[in-house]
């Protein structure tokens, strides 16, 4: 093993800047990020090299299926919770991201400036999770008041 940690360091040691950053965008094993990500902050492109990650590229949870969309903000985790189960229950791979961050500082309204709690899809099952949305909205998912569960 150190052998092959000596090899990749030897590597990346012996590219040039630029070649460097465009290597860390690539797939890398575990071991070749860190010696990569090591040798930019040795060479005082640790900046850089986070924008070349692109951190803040959108989420892919799936190869093929696309980043992450948000189908839907709500100000109550509670409803985003819901509607990902509805979304879920048809087959989608829904997430509510932030509600978390919402629970865990108490206040309801404190979703407001961080733009609701977001429920997100692959971007390639949006278009189906919009039209499921619109039966939720439509009430269609809401359970009769005289609804009785059967035992």
């Amino acid at each position: 093993m150190l052998f092959e940690r000596e090899k990749v360091e030897a590597r990346f040691r012996d590219m040039p800047d630029d070649v460097l950053l465009d290597q860390m965008g690539e797939d890398l094993t575990a071991l070749e990020r860190e010696v990569a990500l090591v040798e930019a902050r040795r060479r005082g492109l640790y900046l850089d090299a986070l924008r070349v990650a692109d951190r803040d590229a959108p989420l892919e949870v799936a190869p093929g299926h696309g980043p992450l969309q948000v189908c839907a903000r709500y100000l109550n985790p509670m409803d985003a919770q819901v509607l990902a189960a509805c979304l879920q229950n048809e087959g989608l791979s829904a997430q509510v991201m932030d509600a978390d961050t919402i629970f865990s500082s108490g206040a309801l309204l404190g979703s407001l400036p961080r733009g609701g709690v977001r429920v997100m899809v692959p971007e390639s099952q949006l278009a189906d999770a919009l039209r499921i949305r619109a039966r939720y909205d439509a009430g269609e998912f809401a359970i009769d008041e005289d609804f009785v569960e059967e035992e």
